[in-house]
């Protein structure tokens, strides 16, 4: 994982890095926080842990209120991802200590799986990804404090097509847009690429253009990565869990 300082504007510091000893604010709720909160959770990742992950300011509430959520949603993302690739897919140490150790969990995923009501679960999972979305967005743009709504969408691996992951998976095109804050994270993420396009007039013909990119940030190859950037009045995050969930959550920063 590439780990980038915050060098934006200093009077955010409060509300971006969490600092034991000086005043900072929870990123969810505005309260002092106490804690420090990884984003994403370590439950979504398997040991050995990135060297560096996010960390937001958050409260002891709301640190731990999304604790037994995340579990749940970890432990359903490994059961349907078994069933989808079968006897070749292994699950972690990590999954399978935790199916041992939270088996009613375990069993009320194995119930609604068998009898197809994963969709009982969208308040559930819809939550726990707005709230690493919230995470995702104030350490990387500096933007997103203590917003209680916005549109999550997500499907799971088993309903997409390979073109809906490609297009899913594509970074952000930033040309025409208003460029982040610099000493923001998502400031350093950027990247330029040249490219020499076709003409519409004349095949033959060559254009060059330049776009600029925004980077994934991949936390643990093959268990999570996540972009996310300012649009206007929008902040849209995208993550992936596990190769087999795919989520967006756009938040929206007029309406809060």
């Amino acid at each position: 994982m590439k780990f980038v300082d915050f060098l934006g504007d200093d009077r955010l510091r409060y509300k971006i890095v969490y600092t034991r000893d000086s005043y900072t604010e929870c990123v969810y709720c505005g309260e002092k926080a106490d804690t420090r909160e990884h984003v994403p959770s370590k439950v979504f990742l398997v040991k050995p842990y990135p060297a560096f992950l996010g960390i937001v300011p958050a409260c002891f509430k709301c640190n731990n209120s999304f604790s037994s959520d995340e579990l749940f949603l970890s432990i359903l993302i490994e059961k349907l991802k078994s069933i989808y690739y079968g006897e070749k897919y292994i699950l972690s140490e990590e999954t399978i200590g935790r199916i041992n150790k939270y088996k009613k969990i375990a069993n009320q995923i194995d119930m609604a799986i068998a009898n197809k009501r994963i969709n009982e679960f969208d308040k559930r999972i819809s939550r726990v990804l707005f709230k690493l979305a919230i995470g995702h967005a104030v350490f990387e743009v500096s933007e997103g404090y203590c917003i209680k709504e916005g549109i999550v969408s997500y499907s799971f691996r088993d309903s997409m097509s390979n073109e809906e992951i490609e297009e899913f998976s594509a970074p952000f095109i930033l040309n025409g847009q208003v460029f982040p804050e610099v000493g923001s994270r998502a400031f350093e993420r950027i990247i330029v690429v040249e490219m020499d396009l076709a003409s519409v007039h004349d095949p033959e013909q060559k254009i060059n253009t330049r776009l600029a990119l925004l980077e994934w940030v991949d936390v643990q190859a093959t268990k999570y990565s996540y972009t996310s950037y300012l649009f206007g009045d929008e902040i849209v995050v995208k993550i992936i869990i596990n190769e087999f969930l795919y989520a967006q959550v756009i938040i929206r920063l007029d309406d809060n």
